[in-house]
Parts: C-alpha cells; structure tokens; sequence
C-alpha cells in the first residue's frame, strides 16, 4: 500500500513530489519493483514511472566495484526543478478536474485544435503552450493518438497519374484573379477521399477558397461519371442559385477529374455550369483549402475506414461541424459566419 492518503483522480494531473521520488527509490533499489507496480502504488501512468525512473538513473559503484545503475531521487528532483525554470509560467490548473475534463473532451470528443480550445474556454495561456503540455503528457491524460493531425507517413501512390489530355488554358494559371486573391466568393476547390477499398464509395469534398464553406457528397465511384452525376444533383437542388454559387472548381491531375467536359456540362442549360482548372502536378498546396479540409474531416473519418458503411446523416453532421467550426483565420468565426457578412 502507499504511504500517502491522497485521491488517486486528483493525482493524476499532478508532477511527482519529493516524497513520491523517496518512495520509487526504495522501490526500485531496494525491492526492485516494476514500472507498473510503481505505477499502481502512485496511481500515475506506467509511462510517467518509465520517464521518471530514465530521469533519475545514475551508474554507482558496488561492494566489488562494479558498475551498476539505480534510480536517485536527489538526481531526479534537480533535473525535474531545471526543466520546471526552463518551461516558463504554470498552467495553474491545480486540482481544477473540471477545466481538464473538459479540454480532454474537446479536444478528444469534439475533434477540435488547441487554438480553438483556448479561445472557447479563454485559458490564459497560449495555444502553443497547452500543445507542449499535450505532448509531454504530464498534465492531460491524452496519448499521441489522440491529437489531431497525427501523421502517418505512406509510401506513394503510384497508380495515380497526371493526364496529358488537359489543355493548357485549363491550367491554374489561368483562373481569374478573383479567385486567386479570394476577393469573391464562388471559387471553389475539390478532391475525393478515399475510404479502406478502391473499389467502393468515395467522398467528394469542395471547398470555397474565400469562407471555406464545406460541401461532402458522397458518391459510388471515384470516376468522372460519378463526380458529374454528384454535381447534377447540386444543380437541381439549388437551380438559378447555383450559378452564382458555383463560378470556378479547381482539382488536381488525377485521372478521375481529366473528363472536364463531362463535369462542366450543365444538366439545366446549354452554357456550361462552372469553369474547371487544375493544379500543377505534385503541388496539393495550390489546394490549400481543400487539403486542410480534408485534413479535418480525418479526425472524424480515419484513414482506413470504409466510406461505404458511412451514413449520409454522418457525412451531414461533419459538413455542419466543419462549417460552424470556429476558425483563427476569420478571428474565431465560423465558416457559416463570414458567410453572413458578405
């Protein structure tokens, strides 16, 4: 049993003490217990023991002599008090589980970054600072896994090719310059995401370059024939409304958007319905928009998941998340917002 008489839920947003550092060193040293025995005993996490027991760990001599290593507890509470100088002003949480509670939830439940959550919760400390405090795991109970834009590296796609059927005034060199400064609104940018198959649903994502107003359609195939079929459904939804909504689409080389005749042709009119451009090959950053977007979306659809056992009711609750998520850009306003104000 532990010595100390404390509540274990309190403690474990809280550094280990001096006497908590007395107490590993016995146990390691002397009774030679394990990292999650240690663990236990303090109610802290096996990792925070692991990071403590590496902290304190200094090679003594034996009674022949010889080489060995424990843990210090002086060694330990040095460094812990150097590193405390260095990290700058506390968070000043103390045993506040409530405001914890609730940034482990928005930032775990309701997918939203540390930038956001500072300003929602007006902390007194910086975005910046609650991410470092994030990723040393000292005060959140969150992993790695946990926070958003966690990347994982893969190798190249291959199979995807840059198609030489697209004329040149196609280019985005040639988009107007209204909506490469996003001066108006109506210039939009687009991609699919691909779910676990090849071979299955796929979600068509649009973004507006001036608001960042989010549209996610989901459609049968990643072939043109789908991404026109989608639009066509839009057109008929919104009817005159959509050509003052829809001006200009930019999407990348890939072969699924080479057929730009079939994907311009309007479905109510003669005249086409937008003008498409394309990207250089290899550059997504002329997307911008659209990849952080889809960047977004990752935090409710993971990579993997198979966009077939998606419900349309999901895909809607994401666009609306998306759309009424406060964004730093517009001074913590929300994409539904700015649109109001033009």
């Amino acid at each position: 049993m532990c010595l100390l008489d404390y509540n274990k839920e309190i403690k474990k947003y809280k550094h280990l003490t001096k006497v908590e550092r007395s107490m590993i060193q016995r146990w390691i040293n002397k009774d030679k217990k394990s990292n999650r025995e240690i663990a236990e005993l303090l109610g802290k996490s096996e990792r925070t023991i692991r990071r403590e027991r590496s902290r304190g760990r200094v090679v003594v001599k034996d009674y022949l002599w010889e080489d060995k290593i424990e843990y210090s507890e002086i060694v330990a509470q040095e460094k812990y008090e150097y590193n405390l100088k260095a990290k700058g002003q506390d968070l000043k949480l103390g045993n506040n589980l409530k405001k914890v509670k609730e940034i482990e939830r928005l930032l775990k439940e309701e997918k939203k970054s540390p930038e956001v959550v500072k300003e929602e919760l007006e902390l007194n400390y910086s975005a910046r600072t609650l991410r470092n405090y994030i990723k040393s795991g000292e005060i959140f109970n969150l992993t790695k896994d946990d926070m958003i834009y966690n990347k994982k590296y893969k190798t190249k796609n291959k199979e995807k090719r840059v198609s030489k059927m697209i004329p040149a005034e196609k280019s985005i060199e040639f988009r107007p310059e209204e909506g490469n400064d996003r001066s108006v609104y109506g210039h939009w940018e687009g991609d699919l995401i691909i779910g676990k198959r090849r071979k299955e649903s796929v979600l068509l994502t649009l973004t507006e370059r001036m608001t960042r107003e989010e549209i996610i359609v989901k459609i049968p195939s990643k072939h043109a024939e789908s991404v026109s079929k989608a639009f066509n459904k839009i057109e008929r939804k919104l009817g005159a409304k959509f050509y003052k909504k829809f001006k200009t689409i930019t999407f990348d080389n890939g072969i699924e958007f080479q057929n730009y005749n079939l994907i311009e042709k309007s479905c109510l009119r003669k005249q086409k319905r937008f003008e498409m451009y394309y990207a250089h090959p290899y550059c997504s950053g002329e997307r911008g928009s659209n990849e952080n977007n889809n960047r977004m979306i990752r935090r409710w659809i993971p990579k993997g998941t198979s966009i077939e056992e998606i419900s349309e009711e999901f895909i809607k609750y994401v666009e609306d998340w998306l759309n009424n998520y406060l964004r730093p850009m517009f001074d913590y306003k929300s994409s539904n917002m700015v649109k109001l104000e033009i």
